[in-house]
């Protein structure tokens, strides 16, 4: 998409068309989460979670897979005694009692074997790995939606709290100690804080273009005939995904780390957002 933007290879599956992710990197234009895998048969993806602990679905174009599955939270049992995760479940190692103490606690994961034509959905926080068993292409995408927004911004605090124990030694003797920790947890998981507002921002601002759009629509046209004037994604979607952003943007705005930024660069403030975002819901229901 980014190589040819006016080509539409493809339709996403109405499934997972509410894209938030995509939808703000497009409206950036900066990068997307769109990929096109092609591995030889015998390759293999090793064990991991995807980026921003996002749902993500992957369609075989052709080809076999051999997936493994693991619930979020099973990792938890599959780190080694240093609290790393494995490179690959299936190494003997793992029945290794003094390199995995928690091993044996684990449940078996869940194995899919997908064909052409098929298309597997992982729900947010889910460890995989992935087996090519003949040479395959697949179109895959990382997503995030009202659903696991919450997730997202949970994933962030885990990896700032990270960063901010692995650099504590220089919070003294550092001035922007606190900007230096964002900036390194940009470069590992590609986002901080100031951005993940911008992101919430874009969403916000779109749903309540959709709401302004359905109620001018439903002044001038009949209350039968409205529906169809409405965008695709429908003024209960778009209040839903409205309450999601509130939810996570006023955790966002409490969150002392976020607090100690220059929120003066950010246009509206988070807390002229909040209430734009309240208003617009509480007319939506009326």
């Amino acid at each position: 998409s980014r190589a040819f933007p006016e080509q539409d290879v493809y339709t996403t599956p109405v499934y997972f068309s509410s894209d938030w992710l995509n939808e703000y990197w497009d409206a950036v234009a900066v990068d997307d989460f769109r990929f096109v895998y092609m591995g030889p048969k015998g390759s293999w993806t090793p064990f991991h979670a995807d980026v921003f602990r996002s749902y993500s679905w992957s369609a075989n174009v052709c080809g076999r897979k051999r997936w493994l599955l693991y619930p979020a939270g099973q990792e938890e049992f599959l780190k080694d005694c240093h609290g790393n995760l494995p490179f690959d479940v299936t190494a003997p190692d793992l029945r290794d009692k003094r390199i995995y103490p928690r091993y044996g606690q684990s449940q078996p994961p869940l194995e899919i074997i997908q064909e052409a034509g098929e298309i597997v959905f992982v729900p947010s926080g889910w460890h995989h790995q992935v087996y090519n068993l003949e040479d395959t292409i697949s179109i895959n995408h990382n997503w995030v939606n009202g659903c696991n927004v919450a997730v997202m911004w949970c994933f962030l605090q885990d990896e700032l709290a990270a960063v901010q124990r692995e650099i504590s030694q220089w919070k003294d003797p550092m001035d922007d100690w606190h900007l230096q920790c964002q900036l390194i947890m940009k470069s590992c998981t590609g986002i901080d804080y100031k951005e993940f507002y911008n992101f919430l921002k874009v969403i916000a601002e779109n749903r309540i273009s959709i709401l302004e759009k359905g109620l001018d629509e439903e002044s001038s046209e009949s209350q039968n005939n409205s529906k169809a004037a409405i965008s695709t994604l429908g003024m209960l979607h778009a209040v839903f995904d409205l309450k999601r952003t509130v939810k996570v943007l006023s955790s966002l705005s409490a969150n002392e780390d976020f607090r100690k930024l220059d929120l003066n660069s950010l246009s509206p403030s988070p807390e002229a957002l909040l209430q734009h975002l309240e208003s617009a819901i509480d007319t939506a229901l009326l």
